[in-house]
């Protein structure tokens, strides 16, 4: 669980890197497929290994219902973590969300090259426009990468956090 936490921390460091470098002038130039590749590697591991390590196995989380489940999770966290750190998290994952959620406000359609022209496809219409919105769209669409991954590694972070917590306090007071 060691491992899950620390690549969680280094996809949020990463993905906070993207999404700074996504805004500087001239923006993120890589493909759409690097960039979410490049994301999913430190994201998608830790949270299937929270997963499956069993938040339910590990934390005795047996309620019948997902809202039951939620709360038992949200007990966990709560009592395992410090006060500081929930808010800290809590608003990193904000932070994430909101990017996110704006990136995707007012989006008329998918920048794509077609034929040496610059188009917005909105399912089949498209629209031409110059090479800088282009760019522009392309940056948004990195952005709401690095966003969603964002997100995703913070709480990977405070969950596998809890969870070694928890089983730390386990080997202390059994």
């Amino acid at each position: 669980m060691v491992w899950t936490r620390g690549l969680a921390l280094a996809g949020i460091v990463w993905c906070a890197g993207l999404l700074v470098a996504t805004t500087l002038p001239g923006g993120l130039r890589w493909p759409l497929a690097v960039v979410a590749l490049s994301t999913a590697l430190p994201v998608v591991p830790g949270f299937v290994a929270v997963l499956l390590a069993g938040i339910r196995r590990t934390t005795g989380l047996q309620a019948e219902t997902r809202a039951g489940q939620a709360k038992a999770l949200w007990r966990l966290v709560r009592d395992t973590l410090p006060g500081w750190l929930l808010v800290a998290s809590g608003l990193l994952f904000a932070g994430f969300w909101v990017v996110a959620v704006l990136t995707l406000t007012g989006s008329p359609g998918v920048a794509e090259e077609q034929a040496g022209t610059y188009v917005l496809n909105n399912n089949g219409e498209t629209t031409v426009i110059s090479e800088a919105e282009y760019l522009s769209r392309r940056a948004r669409e990195s952005r709401l990468v690095a966003a969603v991954a964002g997100c995703f590694s913070v709480a990977v972070a405070v969950i596998s956090t809890a969870l070694l917590r928890r089983k730390a306090d386990k080997a202390v007071h059994p």
